[in-house]
């Protein structure tokens, strides 16, 4: 039978008018990071609230939005907002909606559609209604559950410790963020002066607002073909599956001089090959870690790994791609930092772009506390507990991930989130992860396994990559 109508995208989550500032400071986060001075992007759009040309229509007496006073900018976002809550009963949640494509508050259909993608544009509507009610939630204070009845996984980024939903996607696939806690993603080198590595920053760096926009940083993503994402961080930092799949291939030789690297294919046969594992015990370059703080208990060949799940820990045992290897914002004064390759390759063995797909990631899950009891399994037991510290918060909140005895990770603070920083207004004091918080189980289509056919594993074992280090066939 076809699908039914899409759900209409009212939640019936009031609010009411002296609720406005939290809204208004909503809608600056997530479109520009409350930069008033962001001049127009591909869209058109600028200014804190990106407004576009025509919508802004010379309020004030200003051409663009960007170049109003934030005053006039805050004063004609006001008036939509009042306009939309008296129109939808305060709703709250009919905000993002009437903001990012008001078309759908009419049509249902439109909300798991993306509008306008060639704008730069990736989220859907109802993926970007569910990032702004979190934010919403984080800033305002109040809290938002699901509607009754409504499944655990239709909202996971309004709960804390859930596992990450993939939106689902045409061409590049959609992926999750690879690394829990404070990170740094670095840009690749560009041909073009527009997008090179000294003129955008990530969004845990408080400058980028006043270089870049939302559109520009996907359309920085793009700006070389076949990118690979590398994130930099700390050492034995947890490193998550990227995508639901299967481990096709470990490769885990400590002294050998490779680096240690898993390969994780999803059902579609696109292999994700992971690169730059730890190899040393904590705090040295010894190349002689045991075999808990290298990988996961998930990093074997042949077990089902569910996105956002442990697999790794961070390390330096793979060099930096070439072109970063000169850079000084990549190496910070450090000859090989820890970080994590990762390249997608499809099934003729072709590199794809992962680049964007981890930008993506990136925005989709900043500030989400993203580890549970779902989060891994035991790796062995009786292990020493390895404490690792992370960047803190300037109230003092703790933040750190834990080894346990039985190598799984439980984490606090900045450490249980994803690319935190100070935009992120609520920290988890308490421990999440295996035998801590977060949400029990995983999601419901966890229940299903995922066995790759024949021809992906052949096809698989014939990739001509380095990397791969020819997966054995058995």
């Amino acid at each position: 039978m076809p699908p039914g109508p899409a759900a209409p995208p009212e939640l019936s989550i009031v609010v009411y008018p002296e609720q406005i500032e939290y809204i208004l400071a909503t809608i600056r986060h997530l479109e520009s990071r409350d930069n008033y001075l962001a001049p127009p992007n591909a869209g058109n759009a600028s200014g804190a609230y990106q407004f576009i040309r025509s919508t802004w229509n010379n309020y004030g007496g200003y051409e663009h939005a960007y170049l109003a006073p934030p005053a006039v900018q805050d004063e004609r976002a006001a008036l939509d907002v009042t306009r939309f809550l008296a129109q939808f009963n305060n709703d709250v949640s009919m905000i993002p909606v009437m903001w990012y494509y008001p078309i759908a508050a009419s049509q249902p259909e439109w909300m798991d559609r993306v509008p306008g993608p060639q704008f730069g544009n990736r989220l859907t509507i109802r993926e970007y209604q569910t990032l702004w009610l979190r934010n919403f939630s984080r800033i305002s204070g109040t809290t938002i559950a699901p509607r009754v009845g409504e499944p655990l996984q239709a909202v996971p980024s309004l709960i804390p410790g859930a596992p990450p939903v993939l939106p689902t996607s045409e061409g590049d696939p959609s992926l999750s963020f690879p690394v829990l806690g404070p990170s740094n993603l670095i840009l690749p080198e560009c041909d073009s002066d527009e997008s090179s590595i000294d003129d955008v920053a990530t969004p845990s760096d408080a400058s980028w607002v006043a270089v870049t926009s939302f559109a520009d940083i996907h359309e920085a993503g793009r700006c070389a073909a076949q990118t690979p994402g590398v994130i930099t961080g700390a050492q034995l930092q947890p490193v998550l599956a990227v995508a639901d799949g299967v481990i096709t291939n470990v490769h885990d030789e400590p002294g050998s001089g490779d680096p240690i690297s898993i390969t994780l294919t999803d059902a579609s046969g696109t292999s994700f090959v992971y690169s730059g594992f730890n190899d040393d015990n904590p705090g040295t370059d010894d190349g002689n870690a045991p075999e808990h703080l290298r990988l996961s208990g998930l990093a074997e060949v042949g077990r089902t790994v569910r996105a956002g799940q442990v697999i790794g820990f961070m390390g330096n045992s793979a060099a930096l791609p070439d072109q970063m290897q000169n850079d000084p914002e990549a190496l910070d004064g450090v000859t090989t930092p820890p970080h994590v390759q990762v390249r997608s390759i499809d099934l003729n063995g072709d590199a794809v772009d992962t680049y964007g797909p981890i930008v993506d990631a990136m925005f989709r899950q900043t500030c989400q506390v993203m580890i549970g009891p779902w989060s891994g399994t035991a790796h062995g037991d009786g292990h020493e507990p390895v404490l690792v510290a992370a960047a803190d918060r300037t109230d003092g909140t703790g933040s750190a991930w834990v080894i346990s005895e039985t190598g799984q990770v439980t984490a606090t603070g900045w450490a249980a989130m994803v690319n935190p920083g100070e935009a992120c207004t609520s920290t988890p004091a308490e421990m999440f992860g295996p035998g801590a918080g977060g949400v029990e189980e995983g999601l419901a289509h966890w229940l299903t396994p995922i066995d790759l056919p024949t021809e992906t594993w052949v096809a698989i074992s014939m990739h001509d990559d380095l990397d791969t280090r020819g997966v054995v066939l058995r």
